[in-house]
């Protein structure tokens, strides 16, 4: 009985250990530097900055002339999300990190922010 146990310890802590890592194999840091570097390519962004702190947040900026609307906004962000998921190969990787986006052009400064945080839908003000 006792290898027993120790065996069906050994098959829990496997598994344990597989999950507790699967965000391990996310390069965020890559995913969302290609990211930023597809964003200076678009003709309405005069460029942008990002940031990931090593854990789970992800910072994006977007500089911009002139004022786009709030659906512009949203736009935009849903798109940092979705191009995001598609560098990490991960279509779930805003399970495990939560973003901060904010669109700023030269007159005004910061114009929207977004949020999005794990397990919740982009929020946008």
């Amino acid at each position: 009985m006792n290898r027993m146990n120790l065996f069906i310890l050994s098959i829990i802590l496997l598994v344990v250990t597989v999950a507790c890592n699967e965000k391990t194999n996310i390069d965020i840091g890559d995913a969302v530097g290609k990211t930023e570097h597809d964003f200076r390519q678009l003709q309405e962004i005069e460029t942008t900055a990002s940031s990931f702190d090593g854990k789970k947040t992800v910072k994006f900026r977007l500089m911009v002339e002139g004022h786009p609307t709030e659906a512009e906004a949203s736009i935009l962000f849903n798109r940092i999300l979705d191009t995001v998921a598609k560098y990490s190969n991960r279509p779930d990787v805003w399970e495990y990190y939560e973003g901060y986006f904010d669109i700023k052009n030269y007159d005004e400064g910061v114009i929207y922010e977004g949020i999005k945080l794990i397990g919740e839908d982009l929020k946008v003000q």
